[in-house]
């Protein structure tokens, strides 16, 4: 689970945790912020809740200085919690993976707007001190992972069969709560090689990723999208749209911010890309709908 502990706040379980004018604030589960003018957009927590916040805080200053009205920025507990939260319409805006971004198109009515330069590919690491060398020389060892509704896991178990390593035969897998949790788990010797993302790795301490080697690479998806809700009026998702792709030109915020995180700015995503996704959206259905 992301971490729900910032600078003089805790949070309970399942509370939501706002970044507001660079303060983080409490709201309810209900939906609406304290002023009703704030634009509120909900990120995928994929790392912890500071690091989320800390990382997007340049994007929130941009789009608050552009728009002239408060906008806030918004995680959830867990990968679950947030694709719930977006499919009933909670979210004015959102920042999520291609997969939940496709989910929520087709059945929530969400608008896709624009999605990262870069593709999204998984990598598999290993302490750099391990005699690990290749992904064959992972049988019978235990490899960590995002949740396993996160479509870097769907990718790594994929590489794993090609490699005919089935997962709970040839070799053991274990979801952890983020990609936080999946990584430092391999530091802490609790497994022995872990899946990510590039850009994942990148937002986390140097020691962490210097403590690390990459074995392998899956294959690719498009990377995280921006929508907008089906209640955003056509004209604002448009503004939105063009303030989103000028950030990505804005060499004194944008520019240093993509470069951070690896993600090389923002483009429209075309009607093929999001259809190519609709495999994964079938196998992210079918894990939600698996009882735990």
């Amino acid at each position: 689970m992301p971490s729900t502990k910032t600078i003089g706040v805790t949070i309970a379980p399942g509370t939501r945790l706002i970044c507001f004018l660079g303060l983080a604030l409490l709201f309810g589960l209900g939906g609406t912020s304290a002023d009703d003018a704030a634009i509120e957009i909900g990120i995928i927590p994929t790392l912890s809740t500071r690091t989320i916040l800390t990382t997007y805080q340049p994007l929130r200053e941009y789009l608050e200085e552009q728009i002239k009205q408060p906008v806030i920025l918004v995680t959830a507990p867990d990968y679950q919690t947030f694709i719930e939260r977006t499919q009933r319409g909670e979210y004015r805006f959102v920042i999520t993976a291609p997969h939940f971004a496709r989910l929520a198109q087709a059945e929530a009515g969400y608008v896709p707007m624009v999605r990262v330069k870069r593709e999204l590919r998984g990598i598999l690491v290993v302490r750099a001190d391990s005699n690990i060398k290749t992904i064959n020389d992972l049988r019978g060892k235990i490899v960590s992972t995002p949740e396993n509704i996160a479509v870097v896991t769907m990718l790594g178990l994929q590489l794993l069969r090609e490699h005919g390593l089935e997962p709970g035969r040839k070799v053991t897998v274990r979801a952890y709560a983020s990609f936080n949790s999946a990584v430092l788990a391999v530091q802490n010797g609790e497994s022995d090689a872990a899946f990510t993302a590039q850009t994942a790795l990148n937002q986390m301490p140097e020691e962490t990723r210097s403590a690390l080697r990459t074995i392998a690479t899956t294959s690719a998806v498009p990377h995280n999208i921006f929508l907008a809700s089906k209640k955003v009026p056509p004209n604002e998702v448009e503004r939105m749209t063009r303030l989103l792709l000028d950030f990505s030109e804005d060499k004194s915020r944008g520019v240093p911010f993509f470069e951070k995180i690896g993600f090389l700015g923002y483009v429209r995503p075309t009607a093929a890309e999001l259809k190519n996704l609709d495999p994964y959206v079938a196998e992210l259905k079918r894990q939600l709908a698996t009882p735990k």
